[in-house]
């Protein structure tokens, strides 16, 4: 595991001003990657997607955004869990990853104490899903498959007996990041749990190895489909030639591309946002050339829920202060 900028040299070539730049970040937003992944990286090429997606740089300290933009904390009735959309929950199962992305949309949890939800939170959670009769549950992080898998099961398990509950989804990065975590036993929970899904997060073709297709194929082989959420990264993956690449690649080893995400406004991640007008001429170049199984939602994500915006006529003003969306009535402002 890599956890100090010393480590990152092994896998990068890094000049003195990215170390310094480093530095100055690390204090408030700490790096972490796993050797599997930064093995990933071509060291030679100083703006390698692999390097960027791990390595810290000043840009992540212009901090001008509310703390939780989305607002996950204050629509959250129960510990631990979110409920924003009226047939649908997220559970945040702790806020540990083997890898700590610089564009991550819940950085602010990386300030915190590390946290794994108990068997008590996850009894009042459970409690509280029957009685609201939600059917759709997501269980995110951190990373939630690094759960102790006592934990995990327990979890997996009880939504299973809810009978108002028709699927859990998973969002995990680790058949990305690290697919030798995701051990069969793990796999073997999921798949006891009979409605899980996984949704998973390859952001570039570099990412998609032997080991991460081999990961993908046990959870397939074990009924668990996957899909997979894609976030539009300035200077990473913002390009029709990368992402056509990475979304037929994901189609041909039976990952569902499933939303394009236009990066998240929060702090510490801003500066790899592109324009929402980019994703949209992305998106109209990728629908002349890839079948609709291929092509994900394009989609801007805001307190009030998703947005999807469509290559022809999609609905947005934008002026001096930035994007402003209509969700049902309410009027929302996106920088």
């Amino acid at each position: 595991m890599l956890s100090t900028l010393n480590d990152f040299k092994q896998y990068f070539n890094l000049t003195e001003k990215e170390i310094e730049g480093a530095k100055k970040v690390i204090d408030t937003f700490p790096v972490r990657c796993t050797e599997y992944y930064a093995s990933l990286a071509n060291r030679n090429n100083p703006n390698d997607p692999i390097k960027k997606t791990v390595f810290p740089t000043a840009e992540e300290l212009k901090d001008f955004l509310p703390d939780d933009p989305l607002k996950e904390e204050i629509q959250s009735p129960v510990s631990g869990l979110t409920h924003k959309y009226p047939d649908r929950v997220l559970i945040v199962a702790t806020n540990y990853c083997p890898v700590l992305c610089r564009f991550c949309m819940r950085k602010r949890n990386w300030k915190k104490q590390s946290f794994v939800i108990t068997k008590e939170q996850i009894d009042e959670i459970t409690k509280y899903i029957k009685t609201t009769k939600v059917r759709d549950v997501l269980i995110s992080g951190g990373e939630p498959l690094t759960i102790p898998d006592e934990i995990l099961e327990y979890l997996i398990l009880k939504l299973k007996e809810i009978e108002t509950v028709d699927i859990v989804r998973i969002g995990s990065r680790l058949p990305v990041v690290a697919p030798n975590l995701l051990t069969e036993k793990k796999i073997k929970i999921l798949e006891r749990g009979e409605k899980v899904w996984l949704n998973t997060h390859f952001n570039h073709p570099a990412e998609v190895t032997k080991s991460s297709k081999e990961a993908v194929k046990k959870l397939l082989k074990a009924g668990i489909p996957v899909n997979n959420q894609t976030v539009l990264l300035k200077g990473i993956n913002d390009s029709e030639e990368t992402l056509y690449k990475l979304f037929s690649t994901l189609q041909r080893i039976k990952v569902r591309p499933y939303y394009l995400f236009r990066c998240d406004p929060v702090n510490g991640v801003f500066h790899f946002a592109t324009s929402v007008e980019k994703g949209l001429e992305i998106m109209k170049n990728l629908k002349k050339k890839l079948s609709p199984l291929a092509l994900p939602y394009y989609a801007v994500d805001t307190y009030r829920g998703k947005i999807i915006l469509f290559p022809e006529g999609a609905e947005y003003k934008r002026d001096e202060k930035g994007y402003l969306f209509k969700v049902e009535d309410v009027s929302i402002l996106l920088p």
